[in-house]
């Protein structure tokens, strides 16, 4: 899909990534983040969620609300 972010993509449930190379290649862990209906209400108002993995990264989330592509802005 043009416009789209080849770091993200929607499945159908969390891979298993010691088994399976879905949906990126190898990858050496795994995580599985839920988030609640005010994280998505958040976000529907223009806020990022803010999500810190595994103690290391921070991965900040921003809705696409028009559809103008993912990009990897700051």
């Amino acid at each position: 899909m043009k416009g789209s972010d080849p770091r993200l993509a929607i499945v159908e449930a969390a891979h298993d990534s010691e088994a399976s190379e879905l949906p990126f290649g190898k990858r050496w862990n795994h995580e599985t983040v839920t988030m609640r209906p005010e994280h998505l209400e958040a976000l529907r108002q223009g806020r990022l969620v803010a999500l810190d993995v595994q103690a290391e990264y921070v991965v900040y989330l921003r809705l696409d609300a028009e559809g103008k592509g993912a990009g990897n802005g700051g």
